[in-house]
């Protein structure tokens, strides 16, 4: 006699987009919701989703996650959504995105701390960078305005870190530990 329940397969294509979507979600209220600034999930994101899905969707995902909730945060708090200061945001994420494809091949917990920890710094320098440059120089002009707007900023790169890292450690080992437990349930 013939089990009539069929085995169901998931599509592993549509799990991916599902968990990109789901990504995209929980980035846009990881940045609603109150929180101490830069402590958003984007980074950890963005790397992420360079290390899981194809250039193509990593890109296409998370920016459309950043895109509407900086429209939703410019709306409830009243700022430009766009501005020069967006260019060096967006390439920003944009390189972290790229230093998650390296992920790939070898996917290490190491190489995993290091990247968050490169991309928090490497965003950290660029974006603030940015910000001395289309910013008027309102920390001073030359060398030493650079200097005054990296050291004004320390303190969101202490919140970046930290932010970053936990966010992080929550997405690659909840990851892990789902893709590790999946075939045990037969998911």
């Amino acid at each position: 006699m013939q089990n009539n329940q069929t085995n169901q397969h998931v599509n592993p294509k549509s799990d991916r987009y599902l968990a990109a979507f789901l990504w995209v979600i929980f980035g846009i209220l990881g940045r609603l919701i109150p929180h101490p600034p830069n402590m958003t999930p984007l980074t950890a994101i963005s790397l992420f989703g360079g290390s899981q899905l194809s250039r193509k969707q990593a890109f296409a995902f998370t920016f459309l996650m950043i895109v509407i909730s900086d429209i939703l945060l410019a709306l409830a708090h009243g700022y430009p959504v766009f501005g020069l200061w967006s260019l060096f945001t967006y390439s920003g994420f944009a390189m972290i995105i790229l230093a998650g494809t390296f992920l790939r091949t070898i996917p290490t917990a190491g190489r995993t701390l290091a990247m968050l920890l490169g991309s928090s710094v490497g965003f950290w320098l660029w974006t603030n960078f940015g910000v001395w440059i289309v910013g008027g120089h309102a920390y001073g002009a030359g060398f030493t305005g650079l200097v005054n707007c990296y050291v004004a900023a320390i303190p969101f790169l202490g919140n970046a870190l930290v932010g970053d890292l936990a966010w992080g450690l929550a997405l690659f080992v909840s990851f892990h530990f789902v893709r590790k437990m999946a075939p045990k349930y037969g998911f």
